[in-house]
């Protein structure tokens, strides 16, 4: 009975760990404030500074190999370094001048 009740306990904290991960993966943290998603992209800068880089990416949808300006889409992707041994991060601001997604990329040596 100690056993299983130990299995259980066990199983539920990997579960939770689980949870979590993916909720960090989803946010940045810029000093005490966590950026995520949906978050205005003058409030990033306010928090987070400016980043090392920003490249606007802007993509076009097409027919059979035509472009056709209706499906253009616009997004900047902003390059943040963070400290030594940390994954850098880029966020992607959409055309409505919000965080549409957050990335962490591995620092090449």
């Amino acid at each position: 009975m100690v056993y299983s009740r130990s299995v259980m306990m066990f199983a539920l904290a990997c579960a939770g760990l689980v949870s979590v991960k993916v909720t960090l993966a989803e946010t940045l943290r810029c000093g005490s404030v966590l950026i995520q998603p949906g978050d205005d992209a003058r409030y990033v800068l306010e928090k987070c500074g400016e980043p090392l880089s920003r490249t606007l990416a802007v993509r076009a949808g097409s027919i059979d190999g035509n472009v056709f300006q209706t499906g253009i889409t616009r997004s900047d992707r902003w390059l943040y370094q963070r400290s030594p041994g940390q994954f850098h991060v880029v966020l992607t601001i959409g055309d409505d001048g919000r965080v549409a997604a957050i990335e962490f990329q591995r620092v090449r040596n």
